[in-house]
């Protein structure tokens, strides 16, 4: 087994070259709808988890080498479909995220982080409901307490990778050894041979990663199957959801820079009115303001890739990051419109031009780890006015 003290750490031109390997076949079946499981090994078996994951500071952050996931991020958006780049994702930030930091001392959880990180088993996660969506406190699915385990029963939605994944992160209500549901939340991992795929969602986009609804009828776990612990399962979900929305922020800047990029080759090789589109001022103008968007959106998940090596996960970063999101979910829908518009009527002709599916892919970076009105919600818990500066600039007469 490949240990994190004697794997290659990657440069970034040999990051691009691997990412590139495991992606090369991914394009041969457009309409492909389970996630290629091969990507993740590959990545792995080329020490690519155990260097987003390698400790990199002393400060207090369990995060890892964020700046490396952000990488691997932009060079996936940039080579892979986005159904793939979002997929992996959700294994190596997601899910590794939470392993790391609430496996504790269990030896079962521990032996997962180590499978997952060499991807001889893939994670999920699985929280959202059929009546419940965004608000997790919500959840129905229960965990009963047995004298070794709990017994998971309940129904799960939008569960992502669910039919490749070997095990899936599943946040239960608990409940009583009657079977009465509380208060109290839990995150525990399910195996899936132990759960039942009732049926796959048919998406507006991003085909290459299966979305299932799976069932959980009476399923029994260890005692030390759960992650963290018992009765902060949302805590513990949104832990690893920040991670998440961060790695879908880096994806859209990295999606919108290859949209531009085709814009700008596109604008440089096609002539109207007897120049080059470049050579139009409004044209030329209006990519120098989609490329200048990208890099605000660039710098502001580096710059938050940055402070969570040195630091903890606080609530500051958390609210930074859903602002991000917030800003890349809802810009990248203009930015690649406004690149699409450059290629005029073969933007709109799927076979002519990616446009079409860069489009609907998009699209669910404003609804995938929580919707635009969750981020508004959680930085709305964190506006706070200035009462001393009010006092002394603002004269308002009754």
């Amino acid at each position: 087994m490949t240990t994190p003290t004697t794997f290659h750490r990657l440069l970034h031109d040999e990051l691009a070259t691997v990412v590139a390997n495991a992606v090369q076949s991914c394009f041969d079946d457009a309409g492909a709808t389970r996630f290629p499981r091969h990507v993740l090994e590959d990545l792995a078996e080329a020490g690519v988890l155990r260097q987003r994951w390698a400790p990199v500071s002393e400060n207090g952050s369990i995060a890892g080498d964020v700046m490396f996931g952000v990488r691997l991020g932009e060079e996936l958006a940039s080579r892979a479909p986005a159904g793939v780049a979002i997929g992996t994702s959700l294994h190596t930030e997601t899910v590794l995220s939470m392993l790391h930091r609430f496996a504790g001392t269990s030896e079962y959880l521990v032996a997962l982080r180590e499978d997952a990180m060499d991807a001889r088993q893939i994670g999920c996660i699985a929280a959202s409901e059929p009546r419940g969506g965004s608000d997790l406190g919500a959840v129905s699915c229960l965990a009963r307490p047995t004298n070794n385990g709990w017994v998971i029963s309940g129904r799960k939605k939008y569960v992502s990778l669910g039919s490749v994944a070997d095990f899936a992160i599943v946040l239960c209500r608990i409940a009583t050894a009657q079977g009465e549901p509380t208060d109290r939340h839990a995150t525990i991992v399910v195996p899936l041979a132990d759960a039942e795929i009732i049926s796959e969602h048919q998406k507006l986009g991003t085909h290459a990663l299966d979305t299932v609804v799976v069932q959980f009828d009476d399923v029994v776990v260890d005692s030390e199957a759960v992650l963290g612990r018992i009765g902060l399962g949302v805590l513990n979900l949104n832990y690893g959801l920040s991670f998440e929305r961060l790695a879908i922020a880096g994806q859209v800047a990295g999606g919108c820079a290859t949209a531009i990029a085709l814009a700008v080759e596109h604008a440089e090789r096609r002539v109207q009115f007897g120049k080059r589109l470049r050579d139009h001022q409004y044209i030329a103008f209006r990519l120098a303001e989609l490329k200048a968007e990208t890099e605000v959106l660039s710098s502001a998940v580096r710059s938050i890739a940055r402070e969570m090596m040195t630091r903890p996960l606080d609530r500051e970063l958390i609210t930074r990051i859903a602002a991000v999101k917030l800003s890349a979910a809802r810009a990248g829908e203009r930015l690649v419109s406004e690149a699409m518009q450059v290629f005029g009527g073969p933007g709109y002709l799927p076979r002519e031009t990616p446009f079409g599916q860069f489009w609907n892919d998009i699209r669910v970076a404003r609804i995938g780890a929580g919707t635009d009105e969750m981020m508004l919600a959680i930085i709305t818990d964190s506006l706070r006015g200035n009462p001393d500066l009010y006092e002394r600039l603002v004269n308002i007469s009754q």
